[in-house]
Order: structure tokens, then sequence, then C-alpha cells
């Protein structure tokens, strides 16, 4: 089973039994709402769950006071709570706190039971909502970091980069299976998609985060972008073409040089000379030879882009 369902399963059941056994012992009515609203409350993050309590918690105040002023001028009636809910669902939905509208409402409910309102019953119904939001947000007090697995994914990720260039390269000199490099992205895309999700969470559990590897992450998707389009490109140049060792060498060499800058930028200089090289050749003469040209200048600009985006992000990290 998922850790993250054992974990919310455990945090909610915990957190719900507590918070009705704090309203019963205080002996409050309606305890048991206590429970349910702890439950409602229980999110996957820490941003989340704090977030929502605090909407349920204007929720709760809106709601009473619509629905004192309803019950007040027509009366405890089954009927009169149709005319709370006309007014009190398109304020919750205006407000962006539709959260609350269920606990809320619930809470409500029990105004028609005691058939009146007194300030012994608004805090009852209040405290019973501070309850239920509180054990909820004690449940993400603490939360397990994922620095260290997050920067092994990338540490992956960077790696599996490194394989699929020096794939590229060798591409352009022996004969290779295009299987081997669906594997390989695939596997690629995978690995960026769950580290992107558990950055997300971590950085919804930290209060103090600055977003970093989830910055880095989506640099690393738009560099894993750039691998597609320039695999594209390198179907269009024959393994027989004479210049193809120049382009697999360069290749090779940017996914050996990745992650160091000083390295990198001289690949970029390299890249620049060769870009130039193939400028001053004879123009082509066929359209397959057109067609083989444009592909090696486009494969040229992804490599450049995608050493911009490293040493980029090298200096940012570096602020």
């Amino acid at each position: 089973m998922n850790k993250t369902i054992i974990s919310t399963s455990i945090k909610t059941a915990i957190a719900a039994t507590l918070s009705l056994s704090l309203a019963s012992f205080l002996g409050f009515e309606y305890a048991s709402s206590a429970g349910i609203i702890t439950i409602l409350d229980i999110f996957e993050t820490r941003k989340a769950t704090v977030k929502g309590g605090l909407k349920r918690m204007v929720s709760a105040i809106l709601a009473f006071t619509i629905g004192a002023i309803v019950f007040e001028i027509f009366s405890y009636k089954t009927w009169a709570f149709g005319i709370y809910l006309l007014l009190f669902v398109p304020l919750s939905l205006l407000l962006k706190i539709e959260l609350g509208l269920g606990p809320s409402s619930v809470t409500v409910t029990h105004l028609l039971s005691y058939g009146q309102i007194n300030p012994s019953i608004i805090k009852n119904e209040l405290i019973l909502v501070l309850i239920g939001t509180g054990f909820a947000m004690l449940t993400n007090i603490y939360a397990p970091e994922s620095q260290d697995e997050l920067k092994e994914w990338i540490y992956n990720i960077d790696r599996d980069m490194k394989d699929i260039l020096n794939f590229f390269g060798n591409t352009l000199v022996n004969q290779l299976d295009v299987e081997i490099y669906e594997d390989k992205i695939r596997k690629l895309e995978a690995d960026i998609g769950k580290a992107m999700d558990l950055s997300i969470v971590e950085n919804d559990n930290r209060i103090h985060n600055s977003k970093d590897i989830l910055r880095d992450l989506s640099h690393r998707q738009i560099e894993m972008d750039i691998l597609k389009e320039m695999y594209e490109d390198l179907k269009e140049i024959p393994r027989a073409y004479d210049e193809g060792k120049l382009i697999s060498e360069i290749i090779i060499d940017t996914g050996e040089k990745l992650g160091d800058p000083n390295e990198m930028i001289k690949v970029k200089e390299r890249i620049e000379y060769l870009n130039r090289h193939f400028s001053m050749m004879d123009l082509p003469q066929t359209h397959e030879d057109f067609a083989i040209r444009s592909a090696i200048f486009q494969v040229f600009r992804s490599l450049s882009e995608f050493i911009d985006i490293s040493i980029d992000l090298y200096k940012i990290n570096r602020l």
C-alpha cells in the first residue's frame, strides 16, 4: 500500500479520535462534529491543511452569522434552512471558501435543534470548529523532509541526460536501435515527473523553502524537451555522413562536461566554431543534402540552448 495512504489514514484516525474525545471531555454539545471537521480538514500537505483550516474557520463564522439572522427573522423552521443556503452558498463561492460549505452547514443545523441562539450556543459551535480544525493542523506539524531523496533524483536525471547525449553521439557513427532511445527518454520523462510531484509536496510542507529544487527540475524538463527535438533532427543525418564524427564528438563532449559550467562554455565555443565551419562549406547541391545541412545547424542550435540552460541554472544556484 502507498506510504502516503497509510500515513494519511493513521493521522486521520488519531486526530479525529482525539478531537472528538477532547470535545466530549470538555462537555460540548454535538462533540462528534469536532471529529468530522478534523476528517474533512486533513490534506496531504502542511500548506493545504493550514489554508483549508483557515477557510473553514471563516466559513463557520459566516455561516453562523447568516444562520442566526435567517432563523431569528423566519423562525427556526426547516424551510428557513433553505433560505440560509440560498444566501450562504453563493457567498461561499464568491469568497472562495466553499471548502466549508458542508461542515459549516452541518453545525448550522444544530441551531434548528436548539430552536434558539445565544452566546453559549455560538461558543459551543465555534469551539467545535476550532478543536476540529486545530487537530487537523497538528497532523502536519511534522512532515518528513525529502531533500536528500530529491537530490538523488536530480543526480540520476543528470546521469540519464549524459547517457542520452552519449547515445546521440554514437548514433551518428554506429547503427543503434531506436528502441534504446525510446526506453531512455521514457525513463527520463517518468523520473522528472515523479521528482516534480515530490518537490511540489516538499515545497508545500516546508514553511521556509526557496523552491530551488522545483526550479531546477523545471529547467531539466526544458532540457528534456530539447533532447526530444534534437533526436528528430539527428534522424535526418545519415550514418555514412562524412562530417558525422565531428558532430558525434561534440554531442558526446556536451554530455561528459554537463554540470561543469567552465567546461560547458568551452564546448559552446567549439559548437560555434563548427557552426562557422559548416557555414563556409559549399552549398548543398540536392534536396537531401540541404535537409542534412539544415538538420546539422538545428542540432547545433539545440546543443547551444541546452548548454545555456545548464550554465544559467548554475549561475542562479550561485546567487
